[in-house]
């Protein structure tokens, strides 16, 4: 799985269809600007002069195994070509008198050379003309001045032996808006040939509300990206704004939600205190302009945590510049002004160069990618991956505070002592806590058997050294393991604690648990797991996945922390007819307490489920 799955494609060749769409719709809009200045060679030369300056090498070209189609290939007149290289369309407004839409069309090709994908580009704004066609985007109006190019491309892809299925329409901008158009009425042009054909758009103004249809991949922090929604008409889209043609951040089933960019801007006090409005041209349109040159699509994908990502997940990709990056701590930030999921699981993702990175107060994913990162840890439970480079990372608190335990593969598991904070760290070589300022300048040095603390003077009076602790480790199969102390690891594991108070975490796959006794702290991890906290007072934190939590007479006072907290994801409670016998014993003993439910099962013992509503939890609630 992964947050740019679409339609039955595998999620590998999903997020390629995506990548490849996203680098042949920047090349489309920037290839010319106004008709006369060469976009993409601009573009390119520029990120030849600033170097490192910006957080990826602007690359702005045609994707390998893509080709772009001429009027020859077609067999059609040049007149159909204008002189800035695009395929044109009349406009509603001008017809042909003034430039109108115009696109590119490319072919993709297999090792034998043979044609098996077409890519239908439509270019998003290049002249002052084009401002015209967003009048029209929302009711759909002219959507018929597109059949004689679109009868060009169904013959082609016929006479190249392709179906529908093999076409995909994409575009940046205003370009991805008329594919969202095109999907919209896609029935209805060319006899509906195009049907089943697929619609990938990025950074979208307007919306065609069909997740089964189209995506649209854009930016929470591009004020473009969804402005003018799916109301029916232009009119209707302004009414629709927040006041002063502000994005009102909405949510639709075909497009990202809450990606982030996080570049200068964004980053800087200004954006807190900027209004997110299409007129805020400096600001709200930074990552729309920023968009055609970052890779960050790329980098998502390449994540080590991608698969665990979903449509509507929290994404913060650094797009910071040389300036930020050593001051500028990339998180998710509150931004009051564009901001909707502040405080929920996040997934983070660095650059190639040296970041520093910060998990917030949830349950959060850091992939740092390459460089010499600082891997800040946040509270709740976190799972961070150094990458390559030499990597720190920095644990809440003082490492007192703190167990720490080693797996075979170098991997280390931080476990609070005395609360559920757990963080899981890989590929990086030091450690430092946020509460000892010196260990920020001598790290502590990570040895076969434990923390070697290196602060110059303090640790000859105040020693940090920590040994590994002793536990059971699982591996990258299906394992059945029984103790006090465990990490289950890869694969789709049984785990099974004691009548003590235990530490159990189910890592990757789809798990059972089962706590058995004793007061436990039970980790799910990532997967769909199965998680019976048995006798005694539990913390269960599922983690990301489907989850279920199973309930019975025997459960104790237990607390779940995280049900429902990851977008994209169902968890679900099961209680035993044991403790009640129907839905409406059940309704009868749950009741919200500030932003909690509680759940009575008898006279001592009750559930507690954190940051949820009566409605959500009894909607996910099953009784057998």
């Amino acid at each position: 799985m992964g947050m740019f799955d679409y339609k039955n494609y595998s999620s590998d060749d999903a997020s390629q269809l995506v990548e490849d769409t996203s680098k042949l719709a920047a090349y489309t809009n920037s290839y010319n600007f106004f008709n006369f200045i060469p976009g993409v060679d601009a573009l390119n030369l520029l990120g030849t002069l600033t170097g490192d300056l910006f957080a990826n090498d602007t690359n702005v070209g045609i994707p390998d195994g893509w080709m772009e189609l001429t009027s020859t290939d077609f067999g059609v007149s040049e007149d159909l070509v204008d002189h800035a290289g695009y395929f044109t369309i009349p406009s509603l407004y001008s017809g042909t008198a003034l430039p109108g839409p115009q696109a590119k069309i490319f072919g993709q090709y297999d090792e034998a050379g043979d044609l098996v994908r077409i890519n239908f580009n439509v270019a998003g704004t290049n002249a002052i003309t084009d401002v015209l066609d967003y009048l029209n985007l929302n009711s759909r109006e002219g959507v018929e001045l597109y059949e004689p190019i679109l009868e060009m491309v169904r013959d082609f892809a016929l006479d190249n032996g392709l179906e529908a299925t093999d076409v995909v329409f994409s575009g940046y901008s205003l370009g991805a808006s008329v594919t969202n158009v095109l999907a919209a009425e896609r029935e209805n042009l060319v006899d509906g040939f195009f049907t089943e054909s697929d619609f990938i758009a990025h950074a979208v103004p307007t919306v065609y509300d069909n997740g089964d249809v189209v995506l649209n991949v854009g930016y929470e922090n591009d004020v473009t990206h969804r402005i003018t929604g799916n109301e029916p008409d232009f009119l209707s889209a302004i009414q629709a704004m927040d006041f002063g043609f502000g994005n009102p951040d909405k949510e639709f089933s075909s497009t990202t939600d809450n990606f982030v960019l996080y570049n200068d801007v964004y980053a800087s006090p200004i954006w807190d205190i900027s209004p997110f409005t299409f007129l805020n041209i400096p600001t709200g349109w930074y990552a729309h302009i920023n968009g055609i040159t970052t890779d960050a699509i790329s980098r998502v994908i390449d994540s080590s945590f991608y698969e665990d990502t979903k449509q509507d997940s929290a994404v913060i990709v650094s797009d910071l510049s040389a300036i930020n990056r050593g001051m500028v701590w990339v998180e998710d930030d509150a931004a009051p002004t564009s901001s909707s999921h502040f405080g929920t699981s996040a997934f983070l993702i660095g650059t190639q160069y040296g970041d520093k990175i910060a998990g917030g107060n949830n349950f959060d994913y850091i992939d740092a990618g390459r460089g010499n990162d600082i891997i800040k840890a946040g509270i709740g439970v976190d799972h961070v991956d150094g990458g390559s480079g030499i990597d720190e990372v920095r644990i809440e608190g003082r490492g007192k505070e703190w167990d720490v335990y080693q797996m075979q593969d170098d991997t280390l598991f931080f476990v609070d002592k005395d609360g559920i904070n757990l963080v899981e760290a890989d590929n990086v070589e030091s450690v430092s806590f946020n509460g000892e300022i010196a260990s920020h300048i001598n790290n502590y040095e990570i040895t076969d058997t434990g923390l070697q603390d290196n602060r110059f003077l303090m640790k000859w009076f105040d020693n940090g050294d920590k040994e590994f602790l002793d536990h059971l480790e699982g591996s990258e199969g299906n394992d059945v393991l029984i103790g006090q102390t465990v990490f289950a690891r890869e694969g789709n594991d049984t785990v099974t604690g004691t009548s003590k108070a235990d530490i159990l975490h189910a890592g990757r796959g789809d798990d059972v648990i089962m706590a058995m006794g004793g007061n436990d702290r039970v980790y799910g991890a990532e997967g769909d797991d199965f998680i019976d906290g048995g006798a005694g007072d539990d913390v269960l934190i599922g983690g990301v996945g489907n989850d279920t939590f199973v309930f019975d007479a025997l459960s104790g006072n237990d607390v779940i922390k995280d049900f429902n907290n990851d977008s994209g994801y169902q968890d679900m409670l099961q209680f035993s007819s044991e403790l009640f016998s129907d839905m409406t014993s059940l309704i009868s003993n749950v009741v919200q307490s500030t932003t909690d439910v509680l759940i009575t099962f008898n006279t001592t013992d009750y559930l507690t489920i954190l940051n949820s509503t009566v409605d959500d939890v009894l909607a996910s609630s099953v009784i057998v």
